[in-house]
Formats: C-alpha cells, sequence, structure tokens
C-alpha cells in the first residue's frame, strides 16, 4: 500500500476510485500524491490528478472515467466514434514542466529524476472500458495494466532507465511543497491523530492514532468508514449500520469492566469514524500466562468474568471471542474490544469458557479449571460460582505458584489447614482418616475419593450448598476439593465420635424412634433448599452422643455399597422415584435393615424389606408412623408439598 497524501478533494467518482486503487495496489515505498498544484514561473499553477513517485520515474496521472470503447492515437482520441480531448497531450506538458522546475533546483553533480506524463482510463469502476491505441508506446493504461506500468522499467519512456534516488524524491517533495504540512493535515481528525494503519479493506480500515487534544496524548483505535470507495451502496448502508450498531452498544455498556470506552461518532461527509480507546496490555494469543504467577492468573479470570456478567446484566453478549479481539496487561485489566452481540447468554458463556480454559488449567485449582470444564461443554453457565470460587482462593491467600503433589499418608498436610492422623478404613476408590485442623487443634473426618472427576460439578455444587447451611442433624462440612495433580476428591468434616446405625451395641428403648424423627427432620430442611443426600444408608447414618447424623452426602462410601438405599428397592421403580421419594425411602429401609435380625431381612430386596416392617409391633412404632413407612417401601407415599414430614409420619413435630 502506497503512502497516500490528499492536497484536495477528488472531482467525481472516477479520481476517487482510482486514487483508491492506486494507494492499495502500488508498493509502500511508492508516493502517491492526488489533486496537487505545480506552480509554473508565471505563478500560476497547473493541477494534476495524481503524481506518483515511483521507483524509476516521477508520473503525472491524468485520471479520466471514460466509459466505452477509447481510440487514442499521437495526436487525435475518439470515444465510440466521438472526438474527445488528448489527455496524454496536457499530462506530458505538466511533465515537462515539472522537470523543467527539478532541473534549476538540483545541486551540482545530481541528476533530475525522469518525469513523465501518463493517462489512467477506469472506465466504470474498473468495467466498461476498451482501449485501442495507434502505438504501444502510448502511455495510456486501463486498470489492467496501471499498476504494472508505473512499477516496471517497461512502462518508462525514457532512453535509459535510472532507479529514482532518495535525494532526487526530496527534491520532488521540496519543489511541490507542504506536502509535509498537507499530509499532517490528512492524518487528522478532529483531534485525533493517525499513526498507522492496521487493516484495510473496501471502503474500511482501522488505524492506530493518537488523541492529543492539547498538552498530553493517549493511545486510540479509528474505525473508519468511507462508503464512497464500496462499489453497492446497499454494501456501505450496510457497513455503516454496523458501525452505528457498535457504537450504540459501547454507548450501553459504559462503565463496565472490560468494554473499552469510545467517542462520538464522527462523520465529515464523506466518512464516518468510530473513536475507540486502545486497549491495554496485548492480545491473547501474545499474553504469556506462563510467566504469571497463581495469583495473578487468578486475578486475571475473576476481571474477566466479571466484565462478563456486567455486560450479560445490561442485555448484550460479547460474541467476538477470537484469540486477538481479547487483551490483557501485565496489571491484569481484560478487555473485549469486538462485542458483536451476536450469540445467546448460554452460548457467549461457552464461548468464554473454551477461550480461558488453557489460562484456568495453568492456575492449578480444582474448583477453577473444573468449572472451565464443565462450562466448555455446556454443563454450566453459573458466572456466580466461578466468581465466588475465584474471590474466596485469592481473599485466602493459600495458593501455590506450582503445588506439589500429596502423598496420601499420616503427616501429609491438604490446603495448608487440614493434617492427616490416623487411618481408619479403605475400599477399592475410597478412604477414611481421621485428621486435625492445624490452627484450630481439634479432630476432623477426611474422605477421600479416587476418580471421581466426572462428578465434579453435581459434588462442588453439593458440598458448597452444605458448607453454608447448618442443622444439627447434618455432617458439618468444612472443606472440599481435589488434591493437586490427582482425581482424588477430598473432604473435610466435623468429627463425631461416634458408629454408623447398623454397628450399635445397643440403644434404649425409644432411640430408633427419636432417631428417626431427627432425622426425618433434617431431610425436610435439606429438601426445602433443594438439596438431596442421594445414598442414604446405615453407614451413612452415625450415632454420635445420643444423636443421628447424616452423612456422606452424593458419595457415600464405597464399603457401604451393598447396604445403599437403591440396594433395598426395585431397581425400575427406583429410577423413576424423585429425589425427595428416594431420601424417604432410603432413611426408612435403613432404620428396618439396621433393627431388624439378619434372619429376617435375608437378601434385603423389597419384599424382605416389608417383611422385615411386619415383624414390628404397630402399636410399638405407633400406627401413623408404622403405616407411613409401609407406603413409602411399596412407593405408594406421596410426600404434601409444604406439610410438615414428622406429622406425615405420626411424630411429633417437637420434640
Amino acid at each position: 500500500m502506497a503512502k497516500h497524501i490528499s492536497f484536495g478533494t477528488p472531482v467525481n467518482d472516477a479520481e476517487r476510485w482510482a486514487f483508491g486503487l492506486l494507494s492499495e495496489e502500488l508498493p509502500k515505498h511508492y508516493l502517491l500524491l492526488t489533486n496537487v498544484e505545480i506552480p509554473t514561473k508565471s505563478g500560476q499553477a497547473m493541477e494534476v490528478d495524481a503524481l506518483v513517485v515511483g521507483e524509476w520515474g516521477v508520473y503525472v496521472v491524468d485520471v479520466k472515467g471514460y466509459i466505452g470503447r477509447l481510440n487514442a492515437g499521437l495526436h487525435a482520441w475518439s470515444l465510440d466514434g466521438r472526438g474527445v480531448d488528448n489527455s496524454l497531450s496536457k499530462a506530458n506538458y505538466v511533465a515537462r514542466v515539472l522537470a523543467g522546475k527539478l532541473k534549476h533546483r538540483i545541486p551540482v553533480g545530481v541528476y533530475a529524476p525522469w518525469c513523465q506524463g501518463m493517462v489512467f482510463v477506469t472506465g466504470r469502476k474498473g468495467e466498461e472500458i476498451e482501449l485501442e491505441k495507434d502505438d504501444g508506446a502510448l502511455s495510456i493504461y486501463t486498470p489492467r495494466q496501471i499498476v504494472a506500468a508505473l512499477t516496471s522499467e517497461w512502462g518508462l519512456t525514457a532512453p535509459r532507465p535510472h532507479p529514482v534516488t532518495a535525494e532526487q524524491r526530496e527534491m520532488v517533495l521540496d519543489t511541490i511543497g507542504q506536502v509535509a504540512v498537507m499530509e499532517s493535515r490528512n492524518n487528522r481528525i478532529q483531534d485525533f491523530i493517525k499513526l498507522r494503519c492496521l487493516f484495510l479493506h473496501a471502503g474500511l480500515e482501522i488505524w492506530q492514532a493518537e488523541y492529543s487534544p492539547g498538552g498530553w496524548t493517549a493511545p486510540w483505535l479509528l474505525k473508519i468508514l468511507l462508503p464512497v470507495q464500496f462499489d453497492d451502496d446497499i454494501v456501505a448502508q450496510r457497513h455503516e449500520q454496523q458501525l452505528r450498531d457498535e457504537f450504540k452498544r459501547l454507548q450501553a455498556l459504559s462503565g463496565c469492566t472490560c468494554v473499552p470506552a469510545c467517542a462520538p461518532l464522527i462523520q465529515d461527509g464523506e466518512q464516518v469514524i468510530l473513536p475507540i480507546r486502545m486497549p491495554r496490555g496485548v492480545p491473547m494469543n501474545v499474553f504469556e500466562a506462563e510467566r504469571k504467577t497463581t495469583y495473578q492468573l487468578l486475578e486475571i479470570l475473576r476481571r474477566s468474568v466479571t466484565g462478563l456478567q456486567q455486560i450479560h446484566r445490561r442485555g448484550f453478549c460479547v460474541g467476538g471471542w477470537a484469540e486477538n479481539c481479547v487483551f490483557i496487561s501485565d496489571s491484569g485489566d481484560v478487555e473485549y474490544i469486538d462485542i458483536t452481540d451476536n450469540l445467546s447468554p448460554a452460548d457467549d458463556t461457552q464461548a468464554y469458557a473454551r477461550r480461558f480454559a488453557a489460562l484456568a488449567e495453568l492456575t492449578n485449582q480444582p474448583r477453577i479449571y473444573q468449572w472451565y470444564r464443565q462450562a466448555v461443554k455446556g454443563a454450566t453457565t453459573d458466572l456466580d460460582a466461578l466468581r465466588c470460587d475465584l474471590s474466596a482462593l485469592i481473599d485466602l491467600g493459600v495458593c501455590d505458584t506450582l503445588p506439589e503433589s500429596v502423598t496420601i499418608a499420616p503427616g501429609a498436610v491438604l490446603e495448608h489447614h487440614y493434617r492427616l492422623e490416623r487411618f481408619i478404613t479403605a475400599s477399592a476408590q475410597s478412604q477414611l482418616w481421621q485428621g486435625t485442623h492445624i490452627q484450630g487443634r481439634y479432630p476432623v473426618a477426611i474422605s477421600l475419593y479416587e476418580q471421581w472427576d466426572g462428578a465434579w460439578a453435581s459434588l462442588s455444587s453439593l458440598y458448597r450448598s452444605l458448607s453454608r447451611i447448618y442443622h444439627p442433624n447434618i455432617e458439618r462440612v468444612l472443606a472440599f476439593g481435589q488434591l493437586p495433580q490427582s482425581q482424588t476428591l477430598f473432604i473435610v468434616r466435623a468429627w463425631e465420635d461416634g458408629c454408623s446405625l447398623d454397628e450399635l451395641a445397643g440403644f434404649e428403648p425409644g432411640d430408633a424412634r427419636r432417631w428417626f424423627g431427627e432425622l426425618l427432620s433434617a431431610l425436610q430442611y435439606l429438601h426445602q433448599l433443594d438439596i438431596h443426600h442421594g445414598a442414604i444408608c446405615p453407614k451413612n447414618i452415625i450415632i454420635s452422643r445420643g444423636r443421628a447424623y447424616l452423612m456422606n452426602f452424593g458419595v457415600g462410601l464405597d464399603i457401604a455399597a451393598s447396604h445403599y438405599a437403591s440396594q433395598y428397592a426395585d431397581p425400575l421403580i427406583w429410577a423413576e422415584e424423585s429425589p425427595e421419594g428416594q431420601d424417604l425411602y432410603g432413611l426408612v429401609a435403613s432404620f428396618v435393615d439396621a433393627f431388624t435380625p439378619a434372619s429376617l431381612t435375608g437378601n434385603k430386596d423389597p419384599q424382605a424389606m416389608l417383611k422385615a416392617l411386619s415383624a414390628f409391633e404397630p402399636g410399638w412404632l405407633g400406627q401413623d408412623l408404622y403405616a407411613a413407612c409401609e407406603r413409602v417401601l411399596r412407593h405408594e407415599f406421596m410426600a404434601e408439598p409444604g406439610q410438615c414430614y414428622l406429622q406425615q409420619f405420626g411424630l411429633p413435630s417437637h420434640r
């Protein structure tokens, strides 16, 4: 693309189109001066359509928008049979005048550059023109040959070709005069000064610019639309509307994090300009994330998701997620420079996750990269949960830049807070340990689960909810996470001294009824919060200090698989049961199984559970409780919305 300096306004569409073609197609070391005037000795200036300072000479180009069949002779020209002016004669005359002025200005020992006239016949934007020349050496060209003629030796009329030197080039500019002034004027749009062209295509330009209203400067981008350079008016109108829509979006999102500021549209009759503040930092495809610390990466992610949330809450989507459209600075600023609003919020969140997933993996924080993995699959769109996790990790200040893998053994420390003390039991995919909270010096229970990567999203949501509620008969969750460089989950709970329901050595009359009521009340509380246990069995009910506790939500220890509630029920009916119904069935079956001799329960199938229940004295349980338990085991119990579980089971609501 040649350097184009305009000294005046094109007088017609043919000149405008010709100047656009020449500036775009000529090499970058060429200089194109348009609508320039060359002074004569008499003081009268001669206007030149285009002056091209090229590699082999200086060309005075006269632009003609002739349409039809042009026959050009040495003296006379005709267009479709009617006479027209010989434009080459005029161009050659101006070239001789320019050459004479150059010869008078050159110092001793320096040759003047070759100057020649040339005619550029455009037709209708390069079409509908036929040219016949009586002499092939005449410098008259259509769009098919004009660029080659200006850049090759064969286009010269000089007897011997000599390249134009830097000194000759400067001499031409001095002769024309005020070139630097005109260039500065062309590059200034109000208080914006164009510095470097970043994109140029068919009437669309993007320039790096500088805002310089006075004694200070600031970097900006200018999106420039030149409607006159489009071949189709409808296409030009569509691009102009897109530019105006972009301005409206940026104005509507003003103040949002990650959204660049913009100035009002500028329209001067020939062009429409949208000024956008230059984004801070570098595009994501060249951002060196590997050099950043864990906290810097977490801060970048937090700012990115905060900005996305703000954009969505104002009713817009980003849409433009190309890696060169997301800028990140060393200080953690994130900016989205291509807000197209062409996606749904769910699709926008998924596209966001794909763009930032690799950066999330570098944090080595399971709570973070697991969210991005799920979001890439479309399994989650919960931006609030992600932002809360990011803020928690940053505020806690316990993230290692390169966390080391943890060897499961006495003395191992999890998440800087919990130390493994005593191994209790294990199975093929799970372990149970007693541990210690290092700072608080109190005992905790630590469960480890192998290969639970696929269930992270649901378990994370479940245990996040449990950590924020309290009920005296529900386990207290202290921490939930994933061991670094491992697929092992860990869950830290408050330590409860006791034993599972099926391991009780003895109990007092009325204990079973009281414990059942406690857990039934706990289930009512959970279900109101839309939290479900999903794995109630005797092994997941702990009796401690005379109180019953529900443990191991969602991931019952596999050592208790034979006692898992779904083993008690018909699998076909169980699959159709609601989560609330499954929890109630598991609770009833667990108590029936635990308080019935093994000789009565047998293989623990649905018939065995009903047989075991029939061994209880209805009067001892209470007629209402007995009837409710029987309906549960037959899958006939329907929990009434808004009704207390205790009342529906015939138990007192105040214990």
